[in-house]
């Protein structure tokens, strides 16, 4: 182990990495790779590893012995696929305690290899695009934080707005987006000036953000307004709102490897929206067998499963991207919040 953690296999040097590089090797690698499903559950505390291949649960991983005080969140996974970051805190978002932290599982053994303070109650993380560093969205103290992925070290802390929440680094590194649900905002961070340069007005309630592939876009999922708010990232600006009705409430959403999607979990409605990127239209709403209250959605990398972890009925849905149907319903832990995809290489 090299540092605090088992550090990521990077997929290209040097801060100025190309996102579509790291995002073009995936599906290439697909061929010779299996992946494996984590899903965080708020009330269990524990991590529930299942096979995609075989749909089956394979593992449970355990974050603390005190379900009901201590609760997994927002996760974020390695550029290689090799490692799943995990936010950790208590149920008390108004302050900092021991538990607010970030741990981090590697992919191959099932093991946390290494976790570090994360102060403020951290909701959602993610990784930049080399691998070396993790972005945090701190609820309790409405800031977002980066840390060095080697020592855990905070490099840089910004105050945003209210009950931070989403969180995303934009594939050419240029930029942080942190959502904050209280005030509707999402604040843009300069990373290389490390300073706020902007605060947008979004959907009410905005939970999580994602970058389009060539990083032109970003969307934001409103959970009370039951919108997507699409960013113009060079303008930073919102160019257009998606409409999924009120009663949809988005939280997560997953971009299509290829680009060409958004697939969001609509807690509200049980159901799962399609959206087309170049129309920024609604092409599917999949609702039958999903689950109840889908929290969280990831997509395997070679683009052809979508997992939804489904908060009220303890499961994981598996939709068939070809067909848009729910194919499979899995049993996982109490409260099901997020789903990532980690990479098993098979010729390893």
């Amino acid at each position: 182990m090299m540092g605090l953690f088992a550090r990521p296999r990077r997929i290209g040097v040097g801060v100025g990495i190309s996102a579509l590089a790291v995002l073009l090797a995936m599906p290439a690698m697909a061929q010779d790779e299996t992946y494996r499903v984590y899903v965080a559950n708020e009330f269990g505390a524990d991590i529930t590893v299942i096979d995609s291949a075989t749909e089956e649960v394979v593992n449970s991983i355990k974050i603390s012995d005190r379900p009901g005080e201590v609760r997994p969140r927002g996760m974020a996974v390695s550029p290689d696929g090799r490692t799943i970051y995990v936010s950790v805190s208590d149920f008390y978002p108004q302050r900092q305690t021991p538990e607010d932290k970030i741990m981090a599982i590697d992919v191959e053994s099932n093991e946390v290899t290494g976790e570090f303070n994360a102060g403020g109650n951290p909701e959602r993380i993610a990784v930049s695009p080399d691998g070396t560093q993790i972005w945090a969205s701190l609820e309790a103290i409405a800031s977002g934080a980066g840390y060095d992925v080697a020592t855990g070290k905070q490099f840089a802390e910004h105050r945003v707005g209210i009950e931070a929440e989403g969180v995303a680094v934009s594939p050419d590194y240029k930029w942080a987006y942190v959502t904050a649900e209280a005030t509707h905002t999402v604040s843009i961070i300069d990373i290389a000036a490390n300073k706020v340069v902007k605060h947008l007005i979004v959907g009410n309630r905005p939970r999580v953000v994602e970058f389009s592939l060539d990083g032109t876009r970003a969307y934001v999922s409103a959970e009370i307004g039951g919108t997507i708010s699409v960013i113009d990232t060079e303008a930073q600006a919102v160019i257009q709102t998606i409409d999924l009705g009120l009663d949809s409430r988005p939280v997560e959403l997953a971009v299509a490897p290829d680009g060409k999607r958004i697939y969001v979990a609509g807690g509200g409605t049980s159901a799962v929206y399609v959206i087309d990127t170049e129309t920024n239209q609604i092409v599917e709403t999949i609702r039958e067998q999903m689950g109840r209250r889908p929290w969280g959605i990831a997509i395997t990398p070679d683009g052809k499963r979508v997992f939804t972890a489904n908060g009220l009925s303890d499961s994981v849905s598996v939709i068939d991207t070809e067909t848009l149907k729910v194919i499979n319903n899995i049993s996982v832990g109490r409260g099901a919040h997020s789903v990532e995809i980690g990479v098993v290489p098979n010729n390893e």
